[in-house]
């Protein structure tokens, strides 16, 4: 049992570090982690106005207070209705403006 652990151990240990060092991502807590909404809100907002700046804007103008907080619960309700799966696939919208999640 022990010899399995250590494999398995060593394992991840390699998945990661191919994540790490190949695959861009980027290791961090879980200390931003939302557990109500079951996200990162802050990676989201980064990423959402660092992939696409033209529809950030746009909302930016418009609601000018409260933007980051309006599109997490909008993406939050919007991931309850129709899962993480279809999200990633197909994006969602936010007053009329297509913002996609990969």
């Amino acid at each position: 049992k022990t010899m399995h652990q250590t494999n398995e151990k060593a394992f991840e240990s390699y998945v990661e570090e191919i994540l790490l060092t190949r695959s861009g991502w980027q290791q961090d807590t879980n200390v931003e982690w939302d557990k109500e909404l079951a996200l990162f809100p802050k990676q989201v907002v980064n990423f959402l106005r660092e992939t696409q700046p033209e529809a950030w804007g746009k909302m930016a103008e418009l609601h000018c207070y409260g933007l980051e907080s309006q599109i997490i619960r909008t993406l939050a309700k919007k991931l309850d209705l129709k899962g993480a799966l279809h999200m990633l696939r197909h994006g969602f919208k936010f007053y009329g403006k297509p913002f996609r999640l990969a």
